[in-house]
């Protein structure tokens, strides 16, 4: 019966569904053990408060796995296939039932030698414990995923061809019902991964992050937004947080509805909330409107991770508590990306032939604008002089290099060119300040096309469901994977070798040191107990925006590239300091504590290996190839080519 999602309209509906099931139960009887069939059974029963399957029901009703229950915790289980409603052990006129029926099942086990007289009559008069742990899909792992697939899956299954017609349909002719008709869905996530993601983001903002946040926010007059907004400006905010809310939407639906006035009144009015806090949801009693503030506070974070080989989505984390904050950060979610643009700027430069060691005068750029004045993009620290690499300039962020870079190979048109190669179809403008990374894009946007660069130049469209199958087995949709040569594969080499410098460290002779904006992750062990990365060779970019709004760290590694975005609901809620909020600091220890664990499981077998290096790879050593110049291995088909200063058009 438990195969059958649709309930009969008629008796003599129920009396063919009984026929049906009378062949069904001999066809089982036939392929199957009793064994295999009590399996399948188990799986698939409904045990009420959403726990459908056993291993379901015993974390719901026990709080452990079905091999960690106690015999009279099971036999508890097994006294509800009867009818979960009468022996349901949770509702008060219904313990006794629950009990009797309990003892029934123990008797049972004495009657088939499963357990003698004795432990019987001990167990009989032990009261029915439950630990219930209610679970919902706001709870459990990959809560943003789930909602996310949710809707992906939805909208395959009303999928139309050109014609209107229903792509995906039964036999019956029927479209199918994703919550009735016993789908399969297999997904591309690696719950061991999204384990590892998920405890990355609470480590870091838990432990660390919003503590300083906190404590350097304590004194602001409007906090927590930033002194650099005034009342009004906050006032705004709040009433547009407030006309978003669950609650102001149903104060709209009433009848009579109630006048803005007093709606206000209401949402100054304290009354018993549940509120978020990282040591555990709180209740309290507080005003709506201290309620929008109170959550107002916590940064956030969106973090994915891709197989760079097949674009397999392994871990979405969507943010910090699907519960209270439901807006998913990963692709749904927008923000300046800042410095981690700059790779796609400089991946213009080196398709035109550019070195990775080639040097230019770090000094302002100035692009002619419209209305007649000239922009010239600021370095962060408003430093110049001397000469600096491409290397350099990316490793450390250098804003006059990536003006440069943006000029001389094909202006903005071009970088937004190549973007669209690299999957990103979020508006570009084509402004110079593009080099700086003013677009808003979505953290499976631009982790996506920086996988590009691990994946040998060609852009994979990033993947999170593999097929659906009806509940027969058939296979109603499978994914086909969208890619596109994007680069050269020497090219694409080129750029992870720049990338390198990010973290390993740069020498820039204008400053005489060794620098890059990522090199903490080599020195934080001490720290933050990084041990497992150790000095592999990884691919990275960190990226801060205006006011320490927004915190980006990619990190690229042969078989995972991972994009770590950190932030407030609202911009104007940021650290005050460059120190604190830039993504060096805000998102690079997610991805540190993330990478971590992932080396540690043996299991999961992650590539420590340097990158693929292609023949024909482009010499990256400064000291000799410090122009635009090209190096080949020996016996490369470019050979050809003698003059290194030649533009080459690799093909």
């Amino acid at each position: 019966k438990l195969l059958f999602s649709e309930k009969p309209k008629t008796k003599f509906e129920r009396v063919f569904q009984k026929a049906q099931e009378w062949i069904i139960a001999g066809r089982l009887e036939k392929n199957y053990s009793k064994e295999e069939i009590i399996t399948m059974y188990l799986n698939q029963y409904d045990f009420l408060y959403q726990a459908v399957g056993l291993k379901s029901a015993s974390n719901i009703y026990f709080s452990k796995d079905p091999i960690d229950l106690k015999v009279e915790e099971g036999a508890v289980l097994v006294g509800m296939l009867k009818n979960p409603i009468l022996y349901n052990p949770k509702k008060e006129k219904y313990a006794e039932n629950a009990l009797n029926r309990r003892n029934t099942v123990l008797k049972q086990m004495v009657r088939n030698k499963f357990m003698t007289q004795n432990e019987y009559d001990s167990l009989k008069m032990l009261p029915i414990e439950l630990d219930y742990s209610p679970q919902s899909h706001v709870e459990g792992a990959a809560p943003y995923f789930r909602e996310v697939l949710r809707e992906k899956v939805k909208g395959i299954l009303e999928a139309e061809d050109e014609d209107g017609n229903p792509m995906y349909i039964d036999a019956n002719g029927d479209t199918y019902d994703l919550y009735n008709d016993g789908l399969k869905i297999y997904t591309t996530i690696d719950s061991r991964l999204q384990e590892y993601a998920e405890f990355a983001v609470s480590e870091h903002l838990s432990k660390e992050l919003q503590k300083d946040f906190d404590r350097l926010n304590k004194n602001k007059k409007n906090k927590p937004f930033s002194n650099d907004i005034d009342k009004g400006q906050v006032d705004l905010i709040m009433k547009r947080s407030m006309k978003r809310s669950d609650r102001y939407r149903n104060l709209k639906k009433m009848d009579p509805q109630p006048s803005e006035k007093e709606i206000l009144e209401i949402f100054n009015t304290k009354v018993k909330t549940k509120i978020f806090t990282w040591e555990g949801n709180a209740d309290t009693l507080m005003t709506p409107m201290d309620s929008i503030r109170h959550h107002k506070k916590y940064l956030q974070s969106g973090m994915v991770s891709i197989d760079p080989s097949n674009g397999f989505v392994k871990a979405w984390v969507g943010g910090i508590d699907y519960k209270f904050f439901k807006y998913d950060l990963v692709e749904k979610s927008k923000r300046q990306v800042g410095s981690t643009f700059k790779p796609i700027v400089y991946a213009s430069a080196i398709r035109d032939g550019y070195s990775p060691c080639f040097e230019l005068p770090n000094q302002k750029v100035c692009f002619d604008m419209p209305n007649g004045e000239q922009y010239c993009p600021k370095n962060s620290n408003d430093k110049y002089g001397g000469l600096i690499s491409l290397k350099a300039g990316l490793a450390n962020s250098v804003n006059t290099v990536t003006a440069w870079v943006l000029k001389n190979c094909g202006g903005p048109e071009a970088t937004i060119q190549l973007a669209r190669d690299l999957g990103i179809k979020s508006d570009l403008e084509p402004y110079p300040s593009l080099c700086l990374g003013v677009a808003d894009l979505s953290v499976l946007e631009i982790t996506a096309a920086n996988a590009t660069f691990a994946n040998k130049g060609v852009y994979i469209e990033p993947t999170a469901i593999l097929r659906i199958e009806d509940k027969n087995g058939n296979t109603i949709y499978e994914a086909e994977p969208v890619t596109n040569e994007a680069i050269d594969e020497r090219n694409a080499y080129a750029m992870l070798q720049l990338m390198t410098g990010t973290i390993d460290g740069v020498y820039n002779k204008s400053t005489d040191a060794v620098t890059g904006t990522a090199m903490r992750l080599r020195g934080d062990n001490k720290r933050r107990k990084y041990d497992n990365i150790g000095n592999m060779e990884i691919a990275c970019k960190t990226g801060t925006t205006q006011n320490n709004s927004d915190g980006w760290f990619i990190g690229i590694t042969p078989d995972l590239v991972t994009g770590v975005w950190v932030g407030a609901e609202d911009r104007s809620v940021h650290f005050e300091s460059t120190a604190y909020g830039q993504g060096a600091n805000m998102a690079l220890p997610i991805w540190g504590f993330y990478m971590n664990k992932a080396y540690e499981d043996k299991d999961l077998e992650i590539s420590q290996e340097d990158f693929e290096r292609p023949l024909g790879f482009i010499v990256d050593d400064c000291e000799t190839y410090n122009q635009k110049k090209w190096s080949f291995e020996e016996n490369d088909p470019m050979d050809e080519f003698e003059d290194p200063d030649e533009d080459l058009d690799i093909e």
